[in-house]
């Protein structure tokens, strides 16, 4: 019927997880000792997987880290070994049908898994969800964005996120999608950081041609404050750490703290 209407779904575009035996976290940054992998349910009763990157001392700020679209959590391990070198306390994990978490994903599965780690993130350390930070790269900030309008974290930062999909087909995004495609769901960014309580941080490369900076606008357009647009010049797609490593820290740094310049 799809075929036969010219019209396909690219709800499957949102998704490009790859499955794992086992997780290769390796690297100089973060001692062996300081990492752990866990596993934790869903309320539906899917098995997911995380991993905790440990502080050496305790009492440190909790960070949930929503990680993007592509494979699994050894793809987004440099991330995490930079917040780690920040001084926190870091929790990564993988969607359904990313890394070893089982299952297949879909908007509801995301939302639901989105969850289930902030669950675990509370559970584990004892916090409340209002004393951890939550920060979504793309694919995860909307996951970050829709928990957090339901359950409010410490402060909410997302990264190159899309602003819906409706905006990226509109837009085109450097997907080069053709006409007649369409989504079942709506993937509504906006709707979401209108109902975040949270101080909210937006982050977006100037150079971004996958997910283009337009969308970034429209989100902070609706937020409420606190909020914080920061335009990273010159990064593209999710590069922002590497194109300005140091306002990067800052500006992480400083949200979580609530004493960011303006701008």
């Amino acid at each position: 019927m799809l075929l036969l209407s010219g019209c396909m779904t690219m709800d499957g575009f949102f998704f490009n997880g790859s499955a794992l035996d086992a997780y290769a976290l390796g690297g100089d940054v973060i001692p062996a000792d300081n990492v752990e992998e866990v596993t934790f349910p869903t309320a539906d009763g899917a098995t997911l997987y995380g991993v905790w990157a440990h502080q050496p001392i305790p009492d440190v700020p909790v960070f949930l880290y929503f990680h993007g679209n592509k494979d699994h959590i050894d793809h987004y391990w440099d991330k995490v070994e930079i917040y780690w070198s920040l001084g926190l306390e870091v929790f990564i994990f993988d969607y359904r049908g990313f890394g070893r978490s089982e299952g297949d994903p879909t908007w509801d599965t995301l939302l639901a898994d989105g969850a289930a780690a902030a669950d675990h993130a509370s559970g584990a350390t004892g916090l409340a969800l209002g004393d951890i930070t939550f920060h979504g790269l793309s694919l995860g900030g909307t996951c970050a964005v829709n928990i957090a309008a339901e359950r409010t974290p410490k402060v909410l930062i997302t990264e190159d996120m899309f602003a819906s999909a409706e905006h990226l087909i509109n837009d085109g995004s450097g997907l080069d999608l053709p006409d007649g495609w369409f989504v079942e769901d709506e993937w509504d960014n906006v709707a979401a950081a209108a109902r975040v309580d949270a101080p909210y941080m937006i982050m977006h490369g100037t150079a971004d041609d996958y997910i283009r900076p337009a969308n970034a606008e429209d989100v902070y357009g609706a937020a409420n404050d606190p909020k914080l647009l920061w335009m990273v010049e010159g990064a593209n797609h999710a590069e922002t750490p590497e194109t300005d490593p140091d306002g990067y820290a800052e500006h992480i740094l400083c949200w979580m703290a609530q004493d960011c310049a303006d701008g």
